[in-house]
């Protein structure tokens, strides 16, 4: 599958599969990387309703819960769309991946140019996500973790970030 650049909100994007689910609106999902299991939960419930809604969710999609998210959303054949933290040129991707990219249901991309993985580079992804988005969800948010103050930080650019479970 050949890959595609495009730029959305003043973001530079490299993807593979369908370029019109970037036409429509996103909710980006995030989710500290240990949350306790009412998170889990509301994030799961969360995550049905968007199915049912047919809401294309945008997330780096890389811990547990929100594989877990995203694996409830492929299952229910609704839009999603993933931002790597690596380039997509040359990406292993998950072979469940690609289904739903061939019919359409699932943007695979990125904003980075880096293939190793650091903190940095994962608040990088999370700050692209949220600036793919037109809202944002976090299914938990551990206090003082990297989330935190990134959350802190969008909120205070007025951008609502909608907490499911705390």
């Amino acid at each position: 599958m050949l890959t595609w650049h495009q730029t959305r909100n003043g973001l530079a994007v490299t993807g593979l599969g369908d370029q019109a689910l970037w036409e429509l609106p996103m909710t980006a999902f995030f989710a500290s990387r240990q949350c306790p299991g009412t998170a889990i939960r509301a994030a799961m419930d969360w995550a049905l309703q968007q199915a049912r809604a047919r809401a294309v969710v945008v997330s780096g999609f890389h811990s547990p819960l929100k594989q877990s998210v995203l694996k409830v959303l492929i299952e229910a054949r609704s839009p999603v769309v993933t931002v790597l933290a690596r380039p997509v040129d040359g990406a292993r991707l998950s072979p469940e991946w690609a289904e739903p990219v061939a019919q359409g249901r699932m943007v695979v991309s990125t904003a980075v140019a880096t293939a190793r993985l650091t903190n940095a580079i994962a608040a990088e992804r999370n700050d692209h996500v949220a600036q793919l988005a037109s809202s944002i969800v976090v299914a938990h948010i551990s206090p003082g973790g990297s989330l935190s103050a990134q959350c802190e930080r969008w909120r205070q650019a007025g951008r609502p970030v909608n907490v499911l479970s705390n």
